[in-house]
């Protein structure tokens, strides 16, 4: 009897964005992915922290206006993730123009 067990990579791997970066490395295309979706979300929750803490102390709060820049924050989530996302699909466009067989011409 064995104990050994193979697993196979399976359809769901848990990052997209790491399974890009343990194939091409560093590059502006997997920078930008990561900033983008971590920025975004780190966005998303520091500003909707600010603006709960505007609910209780106020629009402004010594001398900060924290609502602005709760605002701000939310809103800027969006175009964040979008370019996160956007930064994926370069490096699944590079990843099909690789895994295209080439045409070779006779004669050249």
């Amino acid at each position: 009897m064995t104990s050994k067990s193979v697993v196979g990579k399976t359809e769901l791997t848990p990052g997209k964005i790491i399974d890009a970066l343990s194939l091409h490395g560093w590059t502006w295309r997997s920078c930008g992915a990561v900033i983008g979706f971590l920025c975004g979300i780190i966005a998303s929750l520091l500003g909707s922290a600010i603006t709960a803490v505007t609910w209780f102390t106020g629009a402004e709060w010594q001398g900060f206006h924290l609502q602005n820049d709760g605002t701000v924050l939310l809103f800027l989530t969006i175009p964040l993730l979008i370019f996160g996302a956007h930064c994926l699909d370069l490096i699944d466009q590079q990843d099909e123009k690789a895994s295209k067989p080439r045409v070779k011409t006779e004669g050249r």
